[in-house]
């Protein structure tokens, strides 16, 4: 008797796990909608500086277009020499990372640095 419930037991745990499992791999990709307004590249401010973003024709990308965009555009174009260039420009990227190079934005800097000092509260750029 002991066995059979200890056998039910487990069959019961198994059988609930791979049902919880299942659940979880259904719902996948359907929570992933956000609230962007339905524009493309979201609400967040990115780099469209025509001047700077010359590689392509930006006038033609859509909406909020995202660094991405502009790379994929110019590989369009069929110049394999200026994807790089492309690539490690700063068209499309949010303004936040732009004039950063590849590190982190200012204030992430300087939690960075306060935190490493032990300190709660990053110093100002003035002091």
């Amino acid at each position: 008797m002991k066995r059979f419930i200890l056998v039910l037991g487990v069959s019961v745990a198994v059988l609930g796990s791979g049902l919880a499992a299942a659940s979880v791999l259904s719902r996948q990709g359907q929570d992933n909608e956000s609230d962007d307004g339905g524009i493309h590249g979201g609400p967040i401010s990115r780099f469209h500086t025509v001047s700077a973003c010359d590689l392509t024709e930006v006038s033609t990308l859509p909406g909020n277009w995202t660094h991405g965009d502009y790379v994929s555009a110019v590989a369009a174009a069929g110049d394999p020499a200026q994807i790089p260039l492309a690539a490690h420009s700063e068209c499309g990227k949010p303004m936040v990372a732009v004039g950063h190079g590849h590190g982190p934005p200012d204030f992430v800097l300087q939690k960075i640095k306060a935190h490493q000092r032990g300190s709660a509260e990053p110093e100002t750029l003035g002091s």
